[in-house]
């Protein structure tokens, strides 16, 4: 997990996650910080393992702890964060020392994160997307009758 702790000390990561901390203060609904991040790797992990996917352990942590990197973007310009998050990785991942093929795996699953097929041939973009969903804990949100979840996605007690 070396290439994960150099991802998460990398200057412009935690930049990033402190803009997002910033533009996420006031906020009533679900948050997009560490805790968030590491819940969705952890999902991530299980399901793989439970699948036998043989995605890498450090791949998919650090897949998920850029997933929504791209929300400072969007919460400045308006940019789609599956968008820009997919550009902020690129760099991020090689300088924590991930080759090409795990940058445009996890570029590609971090831009595709939003809705996504079981059946889509990129399976660390489906289990990134089912564990973005299944990480909230919307029958303990205070702000579930608020949300902007349709009612048949939120997750009304534990799943997996």
């Amino acid at each position: 997990m070396e290439r994960v702790n150099r991802l998460i000390n990398d200057e412009e990561y935690i930049r990033l996650s402190d803009r997002i901390k910033q533009a996420e203060q006031n906020r009533k609904f679900c948050r997009h910080g560490l805790s968030h991040s590491l819940d969705v790797a952890r999902i991530c992990y299980i399901l793989n393992l439970e699948e036998n996917l043989g995605i890498k352990k450090d791949v998919i942590y650090a897949c998920a702890l850029v997933h929504d990197l791209g929300r400072a973007c969007e919460y400045e310009s308006g940019e789609s964060h599956h968008e820009a998050g997919s550009r902020i990785a690129a760099g991020l991942l090689q300088r924590a020392g991930f080759d090409e093929e795990e940058m445009s795996l996890m570029s590609e699953a971090v831009s595709m994160h939003k809705e996504i097929s079981d059946a889509a041939a990129n399976k660390l973009a489906v289990i990134l997307c089912r564990a973005d969903k299944l990480s909230r804990m919307c029958f303990d949100c205070e702000a579930c009758e608020e949300c902007y979840w349709k009612e048949e996605k939120k997750n009304k007690g534990v799943l997996l």
